[in-house]
């Protein structure tokens, strides 16, 4: 199992819509796909909740409650509980309230149960998709030291880049400094929600490019309004139209290039 961590210490720009399409994308490339949500928010939880409600399985896991993953369990004892499917190759993880008790618990013995469980799951999917919170936590940390590959999508507005600074010095930290997780991996920056119509966003991602090389993906995703509706299922499976047709090209593209680099 290859994990991805998407990351982003700014909120709104966009990291679960990301993650919602790389696993959308790797369980119709057949691929065995986990989602795991980090983000009490939940908003992440909400699309599979919504997708395994449509599938049928919504019913069997509120039968079994005892028996469901969920995020704050992923950092424990392994109590034996599962990951909830919601569709044919794919599973989640839900988020839970417990997630924000996980940070405050002994950092050292929270990454060594992490990495554990998820070593344990590894031999049942291919891919796992984290999605993160916006808040400058430990959680960070957490979710970066079961990762073997980091993506931060980011708007071109200088408030937006000021959160990549934290994600790019916890990748540091987890990676470099305490050798928590050498194998992490970090993709770079998604350039995300561009306006190709404002010339801010032009300058500002330019700026980007100037500043962070390489670091900058050379794949863009544009303000598209099917986007925005693409919330329980890929942007390519929704309602046609041409903001649809265009935002399906080029979420597509992203997906693929990423999972290229993830060698998958």
């Amino acid at each position: 199992m290859k994990t991805i961590v998407v990351a982003n210490q700014k909120g709104g720009v966009g990291k679960t819509t990301v993650a919602r399409h790389l696993a959308f994308y790797g369980a119709e490339q057949g691929l065995r796909v986990l989602a795991v949500d980090m983000d009490v928010q939940g908003n992440f939880s909400t699309t599979f909740k919504a997708i395994a409600d449509e599938n049928g399985f919504a019913a069997e896991q509120a039968k079994n409650p005892k028996e469901v993953l969920v995020a704050s369990r992923l950092f424990g004892k392994d109590d034996g509980t599962r990951p909830v499917p919601c569709a044919e190759r794919l599973d989640y993880v839900e988020a839970d309230s417990g997630i924000v008790e996980v940070e405050r618990r002994n950092l050292e013995q929270v990454i060594a149960a992490g990495q554990k469980r998820f070593a344990g799951l590894s031999s049942s999917y291919d891919v796992c998709v984290v999605d993160t919170g916006p808040a400058v936590s430990n959680l960070l940390v957490v979710a970066l030291s079961v990762g073997d590959f980091a993506v931060s999508p980011c708007k071109p507005d200088r408030d937006a880049i000021a959160g990549l600074a934290g994600f790019f010095s916890n990748v540091v930290r987890v990676r470099d400094e305490t050798g928590i997780n050498p194998k992490l991996a970090p993709l770079g920056v998604l350039p995300n929600q561009v306006s190709k119509g404002r010339a801010y966003h032009r300058d500002v991602l330019g700026d980007m490019r100037a500043h962070w090389g390489a670091g900058v993906m050379p794949v863009v995703l544009y303000e598209r309004a099917a986007i925005d509706v693409a919330k329980d299922r890929p942007v390519w499976r929704t309602e046609r139209g041409e903001s649809r047709n265009v935002a399906a090209k080029e979420m597509k593209t992203v997906c693929s290039f990423i999972y290229k680099r993830m060698g998958l």
